[in-house]
């Protein structure tokens, strides 16, 4: 039987009512966070009054954020090299708990405990409704509004999360539950440098067993694509990367041989080639820089796989020979792992759980939101794999 247009219409006053409820219920609070202001490190700054500009509307959830990674996204966020407007609360990589939903929201529930992705995808184009989030047409992925103010001046967020903060809001579909018995610092990995490594090797290159890899960077996205092309089978891993002190974590990850890239005059690919003469089916420039990725052309097979997984300046070109790339290789940008968030997070999290996929070994170190100039400076050194602020300490 047909619903009249006056039940509709009730049914649409108890929702505006349930919403205004919320509305009422909901008490406005200072949060300590982090505001970049410029694109420099110095133009970071704590505050201890940012506070949520609105209340959420039907299908969002408002997260409290206890664990997130800096990545090195965060710190070409910071120098500029993506052209984002500021002030802007920076931060993408996180994990917390769900403390309000709204109305419409049933993904998630209050209490759960989930990662954080920067797919904010709108879940109908047709890039969505084909599996493939992260082509989302409707500005899906590293989308910016602004949800936040500090006394009168609006804040922007970073990848529609802004993860150094205490809460954020984002959209339904981009809280994923996980179970509570998983630590937060260790699943907020997930959100980023995870998905981003083993999504590039799962969803992306398809790596198959028996396959020979190499990996150019050994730093929190690298690993991640070691450890997954471990998991899959490939016959040898080697990874490359400028700092000695890598070795240990890489081969721990499942690296078979190590190369230490040793100044600018290194010759990288005649030192892949004494290793795999015919190079490798799949090389992973992990680092994000233009020349890296015409080496690693060259360090691969005919018919090979090169997988462009790090982000240079968003202006940046690649130039490379012609005759590298003719023998039916195939060059492929890869964003975010290619990820499904939704399918994706939750099995890499049954993934650790099980104790298969390494994510406490990752963690470095901890801090309090102050700490980001600390993992900042550790990340340029590069000794180090991730540092995880915590932003309730």
């Amino acid at each position: 039987m047909p619903i009249s247009p006056h039940v509709w219409i009730q049914v649409g006053e108890y929702e505006k009512m349930r919403d205004n409820r919320v509305k009422r219920e909901r008490k406005q609070i200072n949060m300590q966070g982090l505001i970049l202001e410029g694109t420099t490190e110095d133009s970071v700054r704590l505050s201890n009054n940012i506070e949520l500009v609105a209340d959420l509307s039907p299908r969002q959830v408002r997260v409290e954020i206890h664990a997130a990674g800096v990545c090195g996204s965060d710190l070409s966020c910071v120098h500029g090299k993506y052209y984002m407007p500021t002030p802007l609360v920076p931060g993408h990589e996180a994990a917390g708990k769900v403390v309000e939903v709204g109305s419409a929201v049933t993904y998630c529930q209050k209490g759960d405990h989930v990662i954080l992705s920067t797919f904010g995808n709108c879940g109908h184009c047709p890039e969505c409704e084909d599996g493939h989030p992260g082509n989302c047409r409707n500005g899906g992925m590293g989308g910016l509004t602004q949800p936040y103010r500090e006394d009168d001046q609006l804040l922007y967020n970073f990848a529609n999360i802004g993860a150094f903060v205490q809460e954020t809001i984002v959209n339904e579909n981009q809280c994923i539950p996980i179970p509570k018995e998983m630590p937060l610092a260790s699943a907020s990995l997930i959100g980023c440098g995870v998905i981003t490594g083993t999504g590039a090797v799962f969803n992306r290159a398809k790596v198959q067993i028996g396959d020979t890899v190499v990996v150019i960077g050994a730093g929190g996205v690298g690993l991640n694509v070691i450890q997954a092309a471990n998991l899959v089978g490939a016959s040898q891993i080697v990874a490359i990367d400028r700092v000695a002190e890598k070795e240990s974590l890489a081969r721990d990850f499942g690296a078979t041989d190590f190369i230490v890239s040793e100044g600018e005059d290194f010759d990288a690919v005649a030192a892949v080639k004494e290793i795999l003469p015919f190079g490798a089916h799949h090389a992973f420039e992990v680092v994000g820089h233009t020349g890296l990725l015409s080496e690693a052309i060259n360090m691969t097979r005919p018919g090979g796989n090169i997988c462009a997984v790090g982000v240079p300046d968003l202006t940046a070109t690649v130039t490379y020979g012609f005759q590298s790339l003719h023998q039916n290789k195939q060059l492929m940008g890869i964003r975010a792992g290619g990820a499904k968030p939704r399918k994706d997070f939750p099995m890499l999290a049954d993934l650790y759980m099980r104790g298969k996929l390494k994510l406490d070994e990752m963690i470095s170190n901890t801090s309090g939101l102050e700490g980001i100039q600390g993992a900042f400076d550790a990340m340029k050194i590069g000794t180090e794999a991730r540092t995880v602020l915590l932003p309730h300490g």
